[in-house]
């Protein structure tokens, strides 16, 4: 159960609704996670700036398994199963690409490289060494592009701690549900 209330669009503050309707328009439903948030607009609108702007350069489906990498990293079962849902249903990501984005692999060559990389950066806080920033540059990362994979992770970051301190309750959309298999 939720340790603070996730309202609906209507009972969420006014300067969050058009937020909320937006998310609605491109789901069909509104997340628990931006309704919960909603409480703030400050906040929600910082998040949904940050999801709307970061990542770009990565593509969907990278920046879905960065997501994915980072839930299971931090132990985030609500953005595990979120972002396993969308990989699937919104990228095409297969169940065995998803499964090996867990533990920061993919079947693509160029994604594997990139959830090498960030699965460094979310298990050691940043803390790489030269060689694993000069193997992402060498599969063909640009300076630009290995930023926005730090920034991405770093993203997903903020909302695994969002959901794991509120424990936001999965929404029923996101089925089937994967669960986290590391100790946070």
């Amino acid at each position: 159960m939720a340790r603070i209330a996730i309202p609906t669009k209507d009972e969420a503050p006014a300067k969050a609704q058009p937020i909320l309707e937006n998310y609605n328009k491109v789901l069909g439903t509104i997340p628990n996670f931006f309704a919960m948030i909603s409480q703030s607009p400050d906040a929600l609108k910082a998040i949904a700036d940050m999801h709307g702007t970061l990542g770009k350069s990565l593509g969907h489906k990278t920046r879905e398994r960065i997501h994915v990498m980072t839930a299971e990293v931090n132990g985030c079962s609500y953005c595990l199963t979120a972002h396993s849902y969308l990989g699937a249903k919104l990228n095409g990501l297969t169940a065995e690409d998803l499964e090996l984005n867990r533990s920061g692999h993919s079947t693509d060559p160029k994604a594997d490289a990139a959830l090498t990389f960030a699965y460094k950066v979310a298990q050691s806080r940043g803390h790489i060494e030269d060689a694993d920033f000069e193997a992402v540059r060498a599969a063909g990362f640009s300076d630009a592009e290995v930023i926005d994979i730090v920034a991405e992770t770093a993203f997903s970051f903020i909302t695994n701690l969002f959901n794991n301190t509120f424990g936001t309750e999965r929404d029923d959309l996101f089925q089937p549900a994967l669960t986290v298999r590391s100790a946070a």
